[in-house]
């Protein structure tokens, strides 16, 4: 369906996607807006100029396009459903399960081979983006809208029904898109298993452990506190304040190294430093750290003796009654 609509419409897509980008950037506020933000909505016209040129990888081009598309496509469906239930939140659970099912998508739309790579990279997709899935899922299903989301809906106002779908939902789906990258170098690498692809397992099981187990101990202390305003400090919180955010970049930077038995698999090195990026300093843990400091008055101290991403906490005494709660979102 999506390749036949590609092929037959390629052009009134290029063109809606030009109408949307243009509004998206006239609606953007004026200041304080990042450079990479306006980035966003112009991204996939530059993939399309660089795959009309014929100069570079065409057909890898033209799969990542349609790829794009099914996500556009799925993405404004969930933003529907988010305008009927009133609950731009459901995002987040769109987030995990178009992560699952991209690697299966892609797995179909380039022939389902079976190649021994093919089907090793599809495993660890499924069963990362799976646990993953189920978490949000049973995390955030039963409750409303997160207070994120919220407060975004409540400074924007009016507006906020149509600025949604740019802001929340077509952002995050360019943020998938691009990172999606190594996964298609991966379905179109050839030969039998390699260096590179145990290499990259070996990356994806350190991040494995580290995403399910800090969810896991999080979900437990959670259930065992006594107070709200206790944090978590222990275990894998110890050693870094957003496990789980390292652990989900350590599985990308997998996919990434798998990508590396492709010819072409070195380019899957720049989204994954956009990955690390946006783990580390970028959207994920600002939101996060911006609303803990309001929420939990021991974060302050928290923070001022464990680093913020991958270097341990230093071996400070810490009050017991102040131990941090974190959330595994993007």
């Amino acid at each position: 369906m999506i390749q036949s609509l590609w092929q037959q419409h390629s052009q009134n897509l290029l063109l809606a996607w030009a109408l949307l980008a243009a509004v998206w950037l006239w609606a953007m506020p004026r200041e304080n807006i990042r450079w990479i933000d306006r980035a966003y909505p112009v991204l996939p016209l530059g993939v399309v100029a660089v795959a009309s040129s014929g100069q570079l990888a065409p057909g890898f081009l033209s799969d990542f396009l349609q790829l794009g598309l099914w996500l556009w496509l799925w993405l404004t469906v969930v933003w529907v459903i988010s305008l009927i239930k009133r609950d731009a939140s459901i995002m987040d659970i769109a987030y995990g399960l178009l992560l699952l099912a991209a690697p299966w998508w892609l797995y179909q739309h380039l022939g389902a081979d079976g190649q021994a790579s093919h089907l090793l990279l599809l495993a660890m997709a499924t069963v990362g983006f799976g646990r993953y899935s189920l978490y949000i899922l049973w995390r955030n299903l039963p409750h409303g809208e997160d207070p994120r989301y919220a407060r975004l809906r409540q400074r924007s106002g009016a507006r906020f029904w149509w600025w949604s779908y740019f802001q929340i939902f077509l952002l995050q789906g360019v943020v998938i898109w691009v990172w999606a990258i190594p996964l298609l170098f991966g379905m179109t690498s050839s030969g039998p298993i390699g260096f590179w692809h145990v290499a990259g397992a070996l990356v994806w099981l350190v991040g494995f452990v580290f995403e399910a187990g800090a969810d896991w101990q999080l979900t437990r202390f959670k259930r065992l506190r006594t107070d709200r305003s206790q944090l978590l400090n222990t275990g894998l919180w110890a050693l870094t304040r957003h496990p789980n955010y390292f652990g989900q970049t350590c599985m990308w930077w997998d996919y990434s190294v798998f990508a590396l038995s492709h010819p072409r698999g070195w380019l899957s090195l720049v989204p994954t430093a956009y990955v690390t990026w946006f783990m580390n300093k970028g959207s994920a843990t600002s939101l996060m750290e911006r609303h803990m400091a309001k929420s939990k008055p021991g974060y302050a101290a928290y923070c001022a003796i464990c680093r913020h991403f991958s270097r341990a906490c230093r071996p400070r005494h810490l009050n017991p009654r102040t131990q941090h709660e974190s959330s595994s979102h993007r």
